[in-house]
């Protein structure tokens, strides 16, 4: 199948090698208005000619309701889409388009819609100078041999082709193998030079001598001829280091004058840049997978399309939930269908749900309703990145552990006060204190998910500042490399004002205070930990049902044993770890905001474990650096104080010298 992608535009006869470049733009401009209208019924079109065969059976059975009713009405909307882009001058298309909607009503042949479709698909492209992607990795294998049987006569067998003597042409073929004369040359447009013949030269049009995948393969394979082979693999990472796409569909469209740009933009140097843009022209091209950030655009989408529905514009919701389909699910499809496709299909039949509560056709759910089902569907289809598992889980343990020992240490410290000070009627406000900070806790964890519903860039800048917002928490608190800072403050401000009898309100206060600031903290960092682990959930659920077995099973030790046990190896344990989850999420939301474009990207080498965090630019790495830094003088600081003699806090091995009985204990 082929999507749509760009309008091609036209550019003038330069020479006769530039000839096949323009040419091949097919001449003239669709209106501005309707070029997206045009390239939606390509591509809706397109999703017929190769999916109405897992609809309709050869017979006339219907093999999915679902399936079947999505492509009747994709049809309906090409239609619509061709009246509105093309206005009169699509009006028989159109008309044609209404016949096949019907066929389908009929239940028509596979091979009779799917020959339909393609040649209504390509009447449109043709007509209206709509250009199209691939449906598929191209096989550049395949389009070597393309290129020997049908291409190498001409322009050579490594793209130097003969002197115009010895061809004895008019026109001097173009030259692949030299990297300018095919600088503004994309995928995309030798496609369209390939299939329709190059007007008023001898480039013939092979579009009934090869399929479309076929001519696809040799159009990627005219645009390795200029590029070396190199070291693959680091000119991948220096591509996605620059945020160059390296997808098959997004490379179709650029040309290699554009992608140099692009990896100048982001400090890559001249050979270094050879070397990427050969990386990415040399195949072999691997699927679209389904990724977290594709399968996050699909659902930004929706939200996008539930807003313009909400402000009264049905038809561009309409438009936005085919895009979101289409553009960005839809790729997608193959890898998804391939691992679970009862989910695939739940996902579709959202889709259509979703379409019918747009067009507010029949008693269906609401548009809100809708998005929030298929919301749900699409977050499920996330995958758990490699190799972050275990990250996910271990942090998720370490944060609930960390925070729930510290929280139980001052409520334990409370009471024991109380009981000193022979108040342990006011107990109960103690107990009252902590359990509503756990309820205010929860009330602040539902309120924050609805970061996770923010529509388009907003929700990728939201993300970035919620994993940076764990090392500003350290950075701020660096009591957690040595776990005794934070809580010596607090231990002397409840011991002073316990004492000095303060009312049951105060110590309710005292108590929902201390535990709702291990709660708050606790809800930025698990935030944080989902937006850096998508798909990974489960492995965040578990680490923290883990780490609260944990504190269960040390609140337990903690009353038998009391001052035997010290709790201050384990936070130290844990403190070091959440720095390293810290330093992780700076690199990863330093990413995020050079990836919207908030921060500057200015790469430093190929060296990268996204699983960690790591990338190579110089902010990311910079950032990094200087968490690094504060966190190192903070923990020799606090030492360094120590071994002067400071006095210990009650975190520490010993009580403090004039600290309370209850105190020490703690």
């Amino acid at each position: 199948m082929l999507r749509v992608i760009i309008k091609i535009n036209h550019l003038p006869v330069l020479s006769v090698g530039v000839a096949l470049l323009c040419a091949t733009q097919l001449g003239g401009e669709a209106r501005a208005q309707g070029e997206g209208d045009l390239r939606r019924a390509v591509a809706l079109l397109d999703y017929v000619a190769g999916d109405y065969v897992r609809a309709v059976g050869p017979h006339g059975e219907v093999l999915s309701p679902s399936e079947f009713e999505e492509q009747r009405g994709f049809v309906e909307d090409a239609a619509r889409d061709v009246r509105n882009g093309a206005g009169p001058a699509g009006e028989q298309i159109a008309t044609r388009l209404d016949a096949l909607a019907r066929s389908i009503e009929g239940k028509a042949a596979p091979s009779e819609v799917t020959q339909t479709a393609r040649a209504l698909r390509d009447e449109i492209a043709q007509r209206f100078r709509v250009a199209i992607l691939p449906a598929a990795p191209p096989d550049l294998a395949h389009g070597a041999t393309l290129y020997a049987q049908s291409c190498a006569a001409c322009h050579g067998a490594d793209g130097h082709p003969p002197p115009p003597e010895v061809l004895q042409l008019s026109t001097k073929p173009v030259a692949f193998a030299d990297p300018a004369e095919v600088a503004q040359l994309s995928a995309q447009r030798a496609f369209a030079g390939i299939t329709y013949g190059v007007p008023k030269t001898t480039m013939p049009s092979f579009e009934d001598a090869y399929d479309d995948a076929a001519r696809w393969d040799l159009a990627y394979y005219v645009l390795s001829l200029a590029h070396p082979a190199g070291d693959r693999a680091r000119g991948l990472r220096l591509a996605r280091a620059a945020l160059v796409g390296a997808g098959y569909r997004e490379l179709a469209a650029q040309s290699d004058e554009q992608i140099l740009a692009q990896l100048a933009r982001a400090g890559v140097k001249g050979p270094d840049q050879a070397e990427a843009l050969s990386a990415l022209r040399a195949g072999p091209f691997e699927p679209e997978r389904p990724s977290s950030q594709g399968l996050a655009q699909v659902r930004r989408d929706l939200q996008s399309a539930l807003g313009i529905a909400q402000r009264g514009d049905r038809e561009g919701a309409r438009r936005t939930v085919i895009s979101a389909y289409l553009d960005h699910f839809e790729p997608l499809e193959p890898s998804l269908r391939a691992r679970d496709p009862r989910l695939v299909e739940d996902i579709e039949a959202g889709f259509l749900a979703l379409r019918q509560a747009v067009d507010a056709r029949g008693d269906g759910p609401s548009v809100s309703d809708a998005v929030a089902r298929l919301d749900a569907l699409l977050e499920k289809a996330g995958t758990a990145p490699s190799g972050g598992g275990l990250i996910a889980f271990l942090a998720a343990l370490a944060i609930a552990l960390r925070e729930g020992v510290e929280a139980a240490l001052l409520v334990a410290l409370l009471l024991s006060l109380l009981r000193k000070s022979d108040r342990a009627s006011d107990s109960r406000a103690v107990h009252f204190g902590w359990s509503l900070a756990l309820v205010a806790g929860g009330a602040t964890w539902l309120a924050s998910g609805a970061l996770l519903h923010l529509p388009g860039a907003s929700r990728e800048l939201t993300e970035g500042l919620l994993q940076l917002l764990p090392a500003a928490l350290l950075l701020y608190a660096s009591h957690w490399v040595l776990a005794a800072g934070s809580a010596k403050k607090v231990v002397g401000f409840i011991s002073s004002r316990t004492l000095a009898g303060g009312s049951a309100v105060v110590v309710f206060w005292l108590s929902f205070g201390a535990v709702y600031r291990e709660m708050f903290e606790v809800v930025i960092f698990f935030r944080g930990l989902l937006f850096e682990t998508p798909g990974g959930g489960r492995y965040v659920l578990f680490g923290a049902l883990v780490g609260l077995g944990l504190l269960a099973l040390f609140v337990f030790a903690f009353q038998r044993l009391g001052k035997k046990l010290k709790p201050r190896p384990l936070l130290l344990t844990c403190g070091l770890l959440l720095c390293g989850l810290a330093v992780m999420m700076v690199g990863k939301g330093v990413h995020v905001l050079q990836e919207v474009g908030v921060l500057r990207l200015t790469v430093w080498g190929a060296f990268q474990v996204p699983s960690l965090g790591v990338y190579p630019t110089r902010e990311g790495i910079l950032a990094q650096a200087a968490v690094l830094a504060v966190l190192a003088v903070s923990a020799a600081w606090t030492l360094l104080r120590r071994d002067q003699g400071s006095s210990p806090g009650p975190l520490d091995s010993g009580p403090p010298e004039k600290a309370s009985p209850a105190a020490a204990r703690v």
